[in-house]
């Protein structure tokens, strides 16, 4: 779906611009040319669905180069997430893992693959469970800053 323009500035910027690529190109072909009174409304009609046509394709060149960066931030951030040198676990309320990193999975002992949907205070020892479990609830509390030492 093409993005809308924003403000009216944004959108007067886009048909003019708009209406200077479709001059340069009509300056390329020439229509044949018949009773004017005949044409006057079939041809405004015709150009400005030219003029919509050249507005979509320019809406559809910045789209894609905004894919196209999005998609090179995604890549540098995911490479970047799964080669930190700590461990790095996603975790709903339940202390379920939704996310983890090499090297979280590899700080547990267990192949990433296999420890998505498990409980993280599984990996946590019996005795400091009550601890991990209030931590958890502190941090989806959103009371801030929260720390945690567990064994």
């Amino acid at each position: 779906m093409p993005k809308k323009p924003n403000r009216p500035r944004e959108a007067a910027e886009l048909r003019r611009h708009a209406e200077a690529r479709l001059r340069e190109r009509m300056s390329h072909q020439r229509l044949a040319v018949g009773d004017p009174k005949a044409e006057a409304d079939p041809r405004r009609l015709l150009h400005e669905l030219q003029v919509h046509q050249v507005e979509l394709e320019v809406q559809n060149a910045e789209l894609q180069e905004a894919r196209n960066r999005t998609e090179a931030l995604l890549e540098k951030y995911t490479d970047l997430y799964d080669f930190a040198p700590v461990g790095y676990f996603s975790v709903d309320e339940q202390g379920r893992i939704m996310e983890a990193n090499l090297t979280g999975a590899g700080l547990l002992g267990v192949d990433r693959s296999q420890i998505i949907s498990r409980r993280l205070p599984h990996f946590v020892a019996p005795t400091s469970q009550p601890i991990f479990q209030a931590f958890l609830e502190r941090v989806f509390a959103g009371t801030g800053k929260q720390v945690c030492e567990a064994a």
